[in-house]
Order: C-alpha cells, then sequence, then structure tokens
C-alpha cells in the first residue's frame, strides 16, 4: 500500500505546485500536507486513501482511475483533520509555531477549494462534465454534514442531557458521512448502478461510524490524560454512562467530568466509573451493530477480489480495544 501511498501524494504535490495562489500560501498547505504525508507512511490503511482505490477496483478491478479521487478525499480529510485540531487544541508541534490563523487558511483551502481541482482533473480520463459536476456536488453535500455533525460535537461539550441515539447520529453525521463520501465517489467513478454505488455509500458510513467510536474509546482508556476528556467532549462511553448512572453515582461523574477539563488527575476515577456503568461494553456492541451492518452492505455490493478482501479487512481493523483486551470480534 506503500506505493499508493506515494502515488497520490505526489497527484497532491503537483496539483499544489499548479495553485495559482503566492509562494507563502503554497508553504502554507505543504507544512500540512508534510504532517498528512507521515500519517499516511505510518498508516498505510488511511481511509482518505485505501478506501476510494478499493471500492474503484472492487467494481472495475483496477484502482488508477481512481487517483484523482483519492486525491480529492484526502485533501479533504487533511483539511477536516486540521480544522478538528484547530477546535480541539491539538495542533500537531509543526504549527505550534505559526499563527493559528495560518492554520485556519490552510485548513480552508485543503477542505474547500483543493479537492474540487483534485476532482476536475478527471477530464485528463475524459470523463463528462456532468459527472464531474455530479462529484463536485457530492463533495460539497458531503462537507455540509461533517460541518454539521462537528457543530453538535462542538454544542454537546460540557452538557448531560444528550442521549446515546442523538450522540450516534452525531457520529455518523461528522465522520460515517466522510468515508461514505469517500466511498461513493470512487462508485460514481467506477458505475452507473445505483444499487452498487448506495451498497458502497451505506458501507463507507457504517465503516466510518465505526472506526470514529473505536478512536473515542481509545482516547478515553489510553494511559495517562484523554484529550477528549480535557475538551469535556460527550462521546459515546460518557453519554452511555450520564443516561445509564442514578442518583450518587450520576452526580459523582458529573463533578469527575467537569474537574477532568481542569487536569487529568481524575481520569482514570472516570474510566473507574465508565466500567461499573458498563458503557465499554454497550460502546464495543454499538460498535459490532456498524461492523455487521458494514459487512451486509459490502456483500450486497459483491466486490470482485482481491479488493473484496482488503475492504473485508477494513471493516476486521475497526475492532475495539478495551483495557487492552479485545472485545469478541466478528469478522465479514
Amino acid at each position: 500500500m506503500h506505493e499508493w501511498v506515494e502515488r497520490v501524494f505526489a497527484s497532491i504535490d503537483e496539483l499544489i505546485r499548479t495553485l495559482p495562489v503566492p509562494p507563502d500560501h503554497r508553504e502554507l498547505l505543504r507544512v500540512h500536507l508534510g504532517v498528512g504525508r507521515d500519517l499516511a507512511e505510518a498508516n498505510p490503511e488511511l481511509p482518505a486513501i485505501r478506501l476510494p482505490l478499493l471500492v474503484h477496483a472492487a467494481i472495475t478491478g483496477d484502482e488508477i482511475p481512481a487517483l484523482p479521487v483519492a486525491g480529492a478525499c484526502t485533501l479533504l480529510y487533511l483539511g477536516a483533520d486540521l480544522l478538528d485540531n484547530l477546535l480541539d487544541d491539538e495542533l500537531p508541534s509543526v504549527w505550534r509555531r505559526r499563527d493559528p490563523a495560518e492554520a485556519y487558511l490552510a485548513a480552508t483551502t485543503l477542505l474547500a477549494v483543493a479537492p474540487q481541482l483534485s476532482i476536475a482533473r478527471l477530464r485528463e480520463q475524459g470523463k463528462p462534465p456532468g459527472r464531474l459536476w455530479e462529484l463536485s456536488h457530492l463533495f460539497a453535500r458531503s462537507l455540509l454534514t461533517m460541518s454539521a455533525g462537528e457543530h453538535e460535537d462542538l454544542l454537546f461539550a460540557g452538557r448531560t442531557d444528550v442521549g446515546p441515539e442523538t450522540c450516534r447520529a452525531m457520529t455518523e453525521r461528522k465522520s460515517g458521512s466522510e468515508l461514505a463520501l469517500f466511498a461513493r465517489a470512487a462508485a460514481m467513478l467506477a458505475t452507473e448502478d445505483p444499487t452498487a454505488i448506495e451498497e458502497y455509500t451505506s458501507f463507507g458510513w457504517c465503516l466510518g461510524t465505526a472506526g470514529q467510536i473505536c478512536s473515542d474509546v481509545g482516547d478515553i482508556w489510553s494511559e495517562g490524560t484523554s484529550r477528549d476528556l480535557l475538551n469535556g467532549k460527550r462521546t459515546l462511553p460518557i453519554v452511555h454512562a450520564l443516561s445509564t448512572l442514578r442518583g450518587e453515582p450520576r452526580e459523582r461523574l458529573q463533578g469527575l467530568l467537569g474537574a477532568a477539563r481542569e487536569s487529568g488527575e481524575d481520569h482514570e476515577e472516570v474510566r473507574t466509573l465508565l466500567a461499573e456503568a458498563g458503557s465499554m461494553q454497550y460502546t464495543a456492541l454499538v460498535v459490532e451493530v456498524y461492523r455487521h451492518r458494514a459487512c451486509a452492505h459490502l456483500a450486497a455490493a459483491s466486490p470482485r477480489e482481491p479488493a473484496g478482501r482488503d475492504l473485508k479487512g477494513l471493516v476486521d481493523a475497526a475492532s475495539l480495544v478495551v483495557t487492552g483486551q479485545e472485545t469478541n470480534d466478528t469478522s465479514c
């Protein structure tokens, strides 16, 4: 997969080089492209690259025509990642030496402009203008859904009245819609079969939601300080515990969550209360539901091999690890 990482970033580098912007602006974009390249090299399974390539190969047997789409997905992913880091005060070290306004500018360009220009390069493959418009519109609509989910995530911080279903819907909008975009864009490029397009879209939606919940759990139960607890995030384990506990235990958790925003000293006690509330088991069950749905949608799409096997591998990787032990894993 490292070969595809190199090819996608080479395509992105070429795109950035040709942008009609001043050199200083171009350099801002390259700063975060460097962050993204390091991330992709460390994690070749990065969905922004792998998912569109695999979906296209699953339908046509060939990944290469999907390179511009994978580039667009990667650009959007990097822009969304940078903006999320800005909002959560978790900027990579390379950005901490710069004015935050520069990071906002880079995030905006990567999110809203660069993906559209990457899609436009499909003209070189002879794709009709109508299909390019459909893909551009898809990116715009998906970004709007992702933004709505991100806004809800910000609004929920510190609240105690958010229910599990509301939290799940927010996660679907924020993260499920992102991977749904990655899968749908490649499927739209590969086929005009509406059934196949919808199955791959739903596959991405479920995969993205499961992956985000796993990431949220990993943040809370990782050793040391949890960034989500410091930011007052209302991720699914927290929301479940607040909805399940009653009386003194719930009041205690509320107090600990407030204190956890000030330092990491109370984070371990928060974890203990979440465990007592059964939030680990509940969250693991929710992830399994999304994984089973993803498997069902993938099976209905009848993917070609070996891409189908690799797509199943993405589902298998979206598994929960709680206190160092894997939950019972059910592969496709």
